[in-house]
């Protein structure tokens, strides 16, 4: 059986999404937010190509990890955020 405050909460949040529909049913014309592209991937980079890979970028990104073990990241997942 929900408490009074539950009960409180429920009618205010009840409150407040009724009147939110009744601003957006004010609104004329919501623009469509959907961006087309011509691809839907990325191009290789450079260093995927044989190419040296950016030596600045790989000492800035193992500075940022927080544990590392040679060239490896040592990470949980979602662990490092």
């Amino acid at each position: 059986m929900p408490t009074k405050r539950e009960e409180a909460i429920k009618e205010e949040a009840k409150r407040i999404l009724e009147k939110f529909a009744k601003a957006l049913e004010k609104i004329k014309d919501i623009p469509d937010s959907f961006v087309e592209r011509d691809e839907d991937r990325r191009g290789e980079q450079e260093s995927e190509k044989g190419k040296e890979p950016d030596s600045e970028f790989r000492r800035i990104f193992f500075e940022n990890a927080p544990v590392t073990k040679k060239d490896s990241i040592l990470a949980e997942k979602g662990g490092w955020k």
